[in-house]
């Protein structure tokens, strides 16, 4: 029986391998969970996020009710997948928002931005 042992990288031999340091710094990530040492968000954006959620959410919950009576009447099938995908797009972009509280506009403009596809969930949950 053979014995193999790890190869192990010097301090000697890190010069040949990396010969200068990186000058860049490395950013921080924008879609991230708050570290202990990051200050605490603002309470009234934290509530006026909240607040804008809570209207996409309990319009998704309108939308979902709807489409639950529109299945039992017989609706086509694409129509529950394409409700899925709209509403579910929403709520990523919602939770992306959460993500980048730290951000000035980010989180505003990824709120903002879930609007359209809760509202096109909407409209094709009413067409139907």
């Amino acid at each position: 029986m053979t014995v193999v042992e790890p190869a192990s990288i010097s301090r000697r031999a890190l010069p040949e391998i990396m010969p200068f340091e990186p000058s860049w710094e490395l950013e921080p990530a924008v879609f991230r969970f708050p570290a202990e040492d990051d200050p605490a968000p603002d309470s009234t954006r934290v509530l006026a996020m909240a607040g804008y959620c809570a209207m996409l959410g309990l319009t998704g919950v309108g939308v979902g009710l709807y489409a639950l009576v529109a299945v039992f009447n017989g609706a086509p099938g694409w129509y529950l997948p394409a409700l899925a995908m709209l509403t579910m797009f929403s709520v990523g972009l919602a939770s992306g928002a959460f993500l980048a509280v730290h951000q000035r506009t980010l989180p505003w403009i990824m709120l903002l931005s879930a609007a359209p596809p809760m509202f096109g969930a909407l409209l094709l949950a009413v067409r139907y």
